[in-house]
């Protein structure tokens, strides 16, 4: 039941910002596709790993950096027009 406010709030407030109206449909799709991209490369990425490295360590330190590399790439971002 959290996880279904969450996506609501998130869907709402994404629709709230995107930059041009008549465009709404081609934004929507493609905040679709980057939220399921991640869903569909980690585990190829995560087992691509593990079986080079033989272990989830390297796992947990990649998926800590790409999430540092996430947060600086939101940082920029100073207001909403």
């Amino acid at each position: 039941m959290a996880a279904g406010c969450y996506l609501a709030v998130d869907r709402a407030l994404l629709i709230d910002v995107l930059p041009d109206k008549q465009a709404a449909g081609r934004d929507l799709g493609l905040g679709s596709m980057s939220f399921s991209f991640g869903q569909a490369i980690g585990p190829v990425v995560a087992g691509q790993l593990v079986a080079l490295t033989g272990g989830y360590g390297v796992v947990r330190v990649f998926s800590r950096l790409t999430s540092v590399a996430a947060a600086a790439a939101v940082m920029p971002v100073k207001k909403v027009r």
